[in-house]
């Protein structure tokens, strides 16, 4: 009887064993799947080169010279620029070189805020000017958005009984309830744009920090997990997280059309 017992142990002790092994061989191979994401996006940038025709193809070589970066990145920016300029409605430009968010139509400047801090993925950096110049000489299409931001806020009141409850209204505060401002913005190239208000003065700023986060490494794991289930590359977004005041990041959300169009200037 003891023998019974102790080979039942024995075999769930193996069983226990195999089970652990093979969980620690898919979160090995899954960590690696995702460790290499990066690596991906720079060959998917690097083929947008080979297949463009803005830049690769009309300029030679020589401009590509050291001393030509700076005239080619503000010739790029110029060019997405006026292409935003073909649009109706109100657009956003994202310039990182002197720390500012811009609102634009059809080609005018109608509203400037300076940033308080910027963080951009390192991938950016080491972009190859090629890469930056086919890449952001024209406007970016936001595929998705997600905002803790009310899009058209209402207020809701009572209509008054006479002409003195009207008069007495006219002179109430307003209630609407401001949320705390965070926002994001998935663009092509699977590029990723955060904003967040500059300042988080209490719990509930600190509640929707956490939680807006929160929900945005929740999807992202999830993708990642069932690309790596349906044996799919992983995605890999380089991101771009600015801060700002809390006021001026509700107005620009707010302005922005459903169809909005993004130029980033490095």
């Amino acid at each position: 009887m003891q023998d019974i017992i102790k080979k039942g142990t024995s075999l769930k002790t193996q069983w226990r064993t195999v089970l652990f092994g093979l969980a620690g061989i898919f979160l090995f191979v899954y960590l690696i799947t995702v460790a290499i994401a990066p690596l991906n996006k720079i060959k998917e940038l690097a083929g947008v080169v080979e297949e463009g025709t803005v830049f690769t193809k009309k300029i030679d070589s020589i401009y590509f010279h050291t001393d030509m970066k700076d005239l080619l990145k503000e010739k790029a920016y110029k060019d997405a620029l006026l292409k935003l300029s073909e649009s109706d409605s109100i657009q956003l430009v994202v310039n990182l070189s002197d720390s500012t968010v811009n609102l634009y139509i059809k080609g005018v400047m109608i509203h400037q805020t300076k940033v308080g801090e910027l963080k951009r993925d390192k991938l950016f950096d080491k972009m190859p000017l090629q890469q930056e110049i086919e890449i952001f000489s024209k406007p970016l299409a936001i595929g998705s958005q997600s905002a803790t931001i009310v899009k058209e806020p209402i207020v809701v009141r009572q209509a008054p009984k006479d002409t003195l409850e009207a008069t007495l209204n006219a002179w109430k505060p307003d209630t609407l309830i401001q949320n705390p401002a965070f926002a994001v913005f998935f663009l092509d190239y699977n590029f990723k744009l955060i904003f967040e208000q500059d300042k988080t003065v209490n719990s509930l700023d600190k509640r929707a920090k956490f939680k807006f986060h929160l929900q945005l490494k929740v999807k992202k794991f999830l993708e990642t997990l069932g690309n790596f289930m349906l044996f799919k590359k992983q995605e890999y977004q380089p991101t771009i997280t600015i801060k700002m005041p809390v006021e001026e990041l509700r107005a620009i959300y707010r302005a922005l059309p459903e169809n909005t169009f993004v130029v980033l200037k490095f």
